[in-house]
C-alpha cells in the first residue's frame, strides 16, 4: 500500500551501527509509504537530545547500545509521557530485554537483521494505527467543547462527582476549576428593542463567539473561570473568586457597557452568592444567580444584579440553607418541593400575586395527586404558612410570628375536612401575607421613592444614571430600582423618561425653541434619538405634536 498524500509519519532509527541505519535507509522506499527520515542517533543519550527538536513518531530502536540502550530509552520517553510508537530490533539472544520493551509500550519486534519485507509489513500496520489514532483525536477534540459544556452543565444540574474525578475530569477536559468557593454569574443577552435585527442562524453564531470573546477579554484577570452558551441568548459564567468582590462587580459592569456599545446589545447580569464548592453546590448557585436575574422585572436591563444585594433582609451572616429552610427539609417529598419553596419565597419578598398562585396551584396538585394520608396533608400546608410567616418577619422584624400566625388560624387547618377546604384556608393565609408585605412596603417607604420624583422635577436634564439617584437618596441601585417599581408601578428608567417627555411637550406648545434646543434641555444630545423616542412615546414626531 504506496501513500497517497495525507500526512507523514516522522521516523527515527536510534543504533550504534553505522551499516544498520544505512541498510534501513536504503531498502525502503520510506517517502513513498508516508514516512518523513529524521536524523539518526547512535544511542539513547544522543536520541533524547534530538527529540526534544524533532520529536518523532516512531522509533525503530537497538535492544542494546552504549550510554543508553533501547529499553532505558523507552523508560525515560515514558517518563517524560511523550507519545511515540516503537519498534524494538533485537539479537538472538536478547528476548529479556524485548519483554521489557513490549512492557514499556513498544509496538513489535524484529530480529537483526530485520527481513525487508517483515519490517515494511510493520511499518504499514504501525503508520495505520497512528493514523487511525490521529483521526480519533481530532474528532475527540471537535467534539471537546460539547463535551466540556455537558459536563459543565451536570455540575449546575447537581450531578455529584468523588473529588478525585472532579479533579481528573477538570485537568482532561481543560477546564480551570477547582475546589475552591466560586460563584454563578448569569448573563441574559437581549436585542436594544430600538435597533432589532432579523438574524439566521449563522449571524446568531457569529454573535455568540463574539459574546464569548468579549466576556473572555473584560474578565481575564480572573484565570478561574470558564463560560458556556446555556440558551440562546443566555450565558453561564462559573468563576472562583481570585479577586475581590469590588473588582467582580466593576468588572461585570465594564463588561455589560462592553457588549452594549460594542454589538448594541442589551445584558442583564445575575450573580449568586459566595459558595463553598462547585462539586456540591452547584445546583443552589445556578439556582441564586436565576432569582437575581428576576429583579430585571424591577431594575430593566444592562444591569448587574447580585444575589446578596436584593437578599437584603438576611442576616449576613447566615446562609440561605440555615434557619427557614430546614423546615422544609425535614418535611417527606421535600426533594420535590425544595426548589419550589423558593418561589414562594421569592413570590412573597418580590410581591407577585401571579407567581404566588402558581405556587399554590402546585403545591396543591402535588399532595393531592401523591394521595399524601390526611394529617401529612396538614402539616405540609402548616409548614408552608409558617415558612411564609417567617420570610414576612425576616422582610418586617417587627411582625412576630405569632402575629402573623394565630393560635385560631392553626386550629381551622387542623380541623378542616377536607383537603379542599385545607387549600383554601393556606391560600387565604398566603395571599394575606403577600398583601400586607406590599402594603407594608409602600407605606413605609414611600419617602424615598417621593425624594426621587422631586429630585427629577429639578435634574431631570442632567446625565442620570440608577447609581446617581441611587446615591443621592442613600440605598443600593439594585433595592432603588425595586422599590419605585413597587410603589410607582413602573420602571424608574421609564419613569425618567416619561417626565422628560412631559417637559418636553411643555416646551414645544410654549416656547419657539427648534426641537434640537428641546431636546437639549430636555437631557438628550441626539436629536434623532430624540424624536424617535417622542414619536414612540406620544405616538407622533415633535413637529407633529407642535401643530
Amino acid at each position: 500500500m504506496k501513500h497517497n498524500g495525507g500526512n507523514y509519519m516522522k521516523v527515527m532509527v536510534i543504533d550504534d551501527e553505522a551499516i544498520v541505519i544505512k541498510g534501513l535507509r536504503m531498502i525502503i522506499p520510506w517517502e513513498e509509504y508516508g514516512f518523513e527520515w529524521l536524523p539518526p542517533a547512535e544511542n539513547g543519550r544522543k536520541a533524547l537530545e534530538q527529540m526534544a527538536c524533532t520529536m518523532p513518531n516512531l522509533i525503530i530502536v537497538d535492544c542494546q547500545m552504549p550510554v543508553m540502550g533501547g529499553v532505558e530509552l523507552l523508560a525515560e520517553i515514558r517518563n517524560r509521557e511523550w507519545a511515540m510508537k516503537s519498534v524494538i530490533l533485537s539479537g538472538h539472544d536478547e528476548f529479556d530485554y524485548v519483554r521489557q520493551a513490549l512492557q514499556l509500550g513498544a509496538s513489535d519486534y524484529l530480529l537483526k537483521p530485520p527481513d525487508t519485507d517483515m519490517l515494511l509489513e510493520v511499518l504499514v500496520k504501525i503508520k495505520k494505527e497512528w493514523e487511525e489514532e490521529n483521526q480519533r483525536y481530532r474528532q475527540l477534540q471537535e467534539n471537546m467543547p460539547l463535551i466540556r459544556d455537558r459536563f459543565l452543565r451536570s455540575l449546575l444540574e447537581g450531578a455529584r462527582l468523588p473529588e478525585k474525578l472532579f479533579i481528573e475530569k477538570t485537568a482532561y477536559l481543560n477546564v480551570p476549576l477547582t475546589l475552591e468557593p466560586f460563584r454563578i454569574v448569569l448573563l441574559q443577552i437581549e436585542q436594544d428593542p430600538e435597533m432589532l435585527r432579523d438574524f439566521n442562524y449563522e449571524d446568531q453564531q457569529l454573535m455568540n463567539f463574539a459574546i464569548q470573546n468579549i466576556a473572555e477579554e473584560t474578565l481575564q484577570q480572573w484565570e478561574k473561570k470558564c463560560i458556556f452558551l446555556e440558551t440562546s441568548g443566555k450565558f453561564v459564567l462559573i468563576m472562583h473568586m481570585t479577586c475581590s468582590l469590588e473588582e467582580l462587580r466593576r468588572d461585570l459592569r465594564q463588561l455589560v457597557m462592553n457588549i452594549k456599545m460594542t454589538l448594541k446589545y442589551f445584558v442583564t447580569v445575575g450573580v449568586s452568592a459566595h459558595n463553598g464548592q462547585l462539586l456540591h453546590e452547584g445546583k443552589m448557585a445556578y439556582g441564586q444567580a436565576k432569582m437575581a436575574l428576576e429583579y430585571k422585572y424591577y431594575t430593566g436591563p444592562n444591569e448587574v444584579i447580585f444575589i446578596d444585594d436584593v437578599d437584603w433582609e438576611m442576616s449576613k451572616s447566615r446562609k440561605k440553607s440555615d434557619g427557614q429552610d430546614s423546615l422544609i427539609t425535614e418535611a417527606p417529598a421535600a426533594e420535590d418541593l425544595s426548589t419550589a419553596y423558593e418561589r414562594l419565597r421569592m413570590a412573597l419578598k418580590i410581591g407577585n400575586l401571579q407567581e404566588l398562585e402558581a405556587w399554590m396551584q402546585y403545591f396543591f396538585t402535588e399532595l393531592q395527586e401523591k394521595e399524601i394520608a390526611i394529617p401529612l396533608t396538614k402539616t405540609e400546608s402548616l409548614q408552608a404558612m409558617i415558612y411564609g410567616a417567617n420570610v414576612i418577619s425576616e422582610l418586617h422584624p417587627k411582625m412576630q410570628l405569632d402575629q402573623l400566625l394565630t393560635a385560631e388560624q392553626i386550629q381551622c387547618v387542623v380541623a378542616a375536612a377536607t383537603l379542599q377546604e385545607l387549600s383554601q384556608i393556606c391560600k387565604s393565609f398566603l395571599r394575606y401575607l403577600l398583601h400586607l408585605t406590599v402594603e407594608l412596603r409602600k407605606s413605609g417607604r414611600n419617602n424615598v421613592v417621593e425624594n426621587v420624583k422631586a429630585m427629577l422635577e429639578t435634574q431631570f436634564a442632567s446625565n442620570l444614571s440608577l447609581d446617581i439617584i441611587a446615591k443621592e437618596v442613600f440605598v443600593s441601585p439594585v433595592y432603588l430600582s425595586f422599590l419605585f417599581k413597587q410603589v410607582e408601578g413602573i420602571n424608574l428608567t421609564d419613569y425618567i423618561t416619561q417626565v422628560r417627555m412631559d417637559k418636553a411637550k411643555q416646551l414645544l406648545l410654549g416656547s419657539n425653541l427648534k426641537t434640537y434646543e428641546i431636546a437639549n434641555r430636555v437631557g438628550y444630545q441626539d436629536e434623532k434619538y430624540f424624536s424617535r423616542l417622542f414619536k414612540k412615546r406620544i405616538g407622533m414626531t415633535p413637529t407633529e405634536f407642535r401643530q
